[in-house]
C-alpha cells in the first residue's frame, strides 16, 4: 500500500544580497580540523574594532546600493570557512539561507552574531513555481499510482490548499528562526495566449498566492518583504508596493544590454521602478563548467560585469543594488577570499572603500 501524498512543503531558498562598503575582516582560510586561529583587529584592538562596527551598522542604515546574497548552508558540520555565515563580506546587506529550516546551534550563533554586530538581516525565499512544480510532481505520481492499481490512502489535496499548507509551513520559520523577513518568488507567465479555462485557473491560483501574501504583510509590518523574479507577470501588481527590493534574476544575461532588455521588461504598469535589483550567478566550483557565472564572452565574471553596470546612470529606473546567487563559491576565487564580492561591493558603492 502507497501513501502517495506524504507530500513535503517546499521551502525554496535563493537568495541574495548585500551592499557594501567594508569588507570581511577574515580574509584567511583555516580548515577546521586544524584549529588553527590569527588573531583579527577584534582581538588586537576591541575599541577599534567596535568603532568599525558602529560605522559599519550606520552606513547599512543609510542611502547606498544594497548587496543581496543567496547563501547554500546545506553543511551542518563545516570543513572550511567557505561554510562559515559569519565569513561573508561584511558589507552584504542581506543574506538569503537557501535552507532555512533545521539551522543547527552554530548557525544561529552565526546569524544572531552577525545581524547584531553588523547590522546584516537574514531572509529565505518562497517560490510559487517551486511550489508548483513539486504538486505537480507529486500527482503525476499519484495519478501513475492509480494507473497500477495502487491504493491511495490520503489523497493529495487541491493545489491551493497544498499551496496553503506550504506557505503557512513556511511563515512559521521566520518566528522560529527570527528571520529579518521573507523573499517571495514568483516567475508567472503571460495570460495573452491561454484559453479561457487557462486562464481561469491560473488566476485562482494567482490570486491566492497574492491574497496570502498580502495578508502576512499586513500582519507582519516589521518584517522586510522583498520579491523575485518576474513582476511583469503579476495580474495584481498592488502588493510589490509593500516590497524593499524587486529582485531581477540575471544569470541568464551575457551582457549588460541583456542586463537593461530584463530591467526595461519589468518596469510595466503598476511595476515601482525605484528599487530593483539584478541578479546574479558567481562562477561553478566545478573546473569543467565555464559558463556560469560567465558572460557570453567567456571571460567576464558576470559579478564583475553586472556590478559595472549596477554603478552606472541608467534612464527610466533606479538600481537599488546588487544580487549574488551562491556567494560561498566566491570563497575560493585565487586572488583573495570573496574577491569577486568585494570587487562588487567597490564598484557599486565607489566613494566608500573597503
Amino acid at each position: 500500500m502507497k501513501n502517495i501524498s506524504k507530500y513535503k512543503f517546499v521551502l525554496y531558498g535563493m537568495g541574495l544580497i548585500a551592499s557594501s562598503l567594508f569588507s570581511s575582516c577574515d580574509d584567511w582560510v583555516e580548515t577546521e580540523s586544524l584549529n588553527i586561529n590569527q588573531a583579527g583587529i577584534e582581538d588586537e584592538n576591541p575599541a577599534l574594532y567596535a568603532d568599525y562596527l558602529e560605522n559599519l551598522r550606520a552606513y547599512k542604515n543609510s542611502d547606498h546600493k544594497s548587496i543581496f546574497v543567496s547563501f547554500d548552508n546545506q553543511i551542518k558540520q563545516p570543513y572550511n570557512r567557505a561554510q562559515h555565515i559569519n565569513v561573508i563580506p561584511d558589507s552584504t546587506d542581506i543574506v538569503s539561507l537557501i535552507y532555512p529550516n533545521n539551522l543547527v546551534e552554530r548557525e544561529i550563533q552565526e546569524i544572531n552574531e552577525t545581524r547584531e554586530n553588523k547590522g546584516t538581516k537574514f531572509v529565505f525565499t518562497v517560490s510559487f513555481d517551486a511550489i508548483k512544480l513539486n504538486y505537480t510532481q507529486l500527482k503525476s505520481e499519484e495519478d501513475k499510482a492509480r494507473e497500477d492499481g495502487e491504493e491511495i490512502v490520503s489523497p493529495l489535496p487541491t493545489f491551493i490548499n497544498y499551496m496553503v499548507d506550504s506557505l503557512h509551513n513556511s511563515f512559521s520559520l521566520v518566528k522560529k528562526y527570527n528571520y529579518d523577513g521573507v523573499c517571495f518568488a514568483y516567475e508567472g507567465k503571460s495570460i495573452l495566449h491561454m484559453t479561457e479555462q487557462e486562464k481561469a485557473e491560473y488566476m485562482s491560483y494567482h490570486n491566492a498566492f497574492i491574497g496570502i501574501l498580502k495578508d502576512w504583510s499586513t500582519r507582519n509590518a516589521d518584517k522586510m518583504v522583498l520579491f523575485q523574479g518576474k513582476p511583469q507577470n503579476l495580474l495584481d501588481k498592488s502588493f510589490l508596493t509593500d516590497c524593499k527590493y524587486i529582485i531581477i534574476p540575471c544569470s541568464d544575461a551575457g551582457n549588460s544590454s541583456k542586463l537593461s532588455y530584463n530591467i526595461y521588461s519589468a518596469a510595466v504598469e503598476g511595476v515601482p521602478t525605484d528599487r530593483f535589483i539584478v541578479a546574479v550567478e558567481t562562477i561553478s566550483l566545478d573546473p569543467a563548467d565555464m559558463k556560469t557565472g560567465y558572460w557570453a564572452d567567456g571571460v567576464t565574471h558576470s559579478v564583475e560585469g553586472a556590478s559595472v553596470w549596477v554603478a552606472a546612470e541608467h534612464e527610466g529606473f533606479k538600481v537599488a543594488g546588487m544580487g549574488i546567487y551562491n556567494v560561498s563559491n566566491d570563497f575560493f576565487s585565487s586572488e583573495r577570499v570573496y574577491h569577486y564580492t568585494r570587487m562588487a561591493i567597490d564598484n557599486i558603492n565607489p566613494s566608500l572603500k573597503n
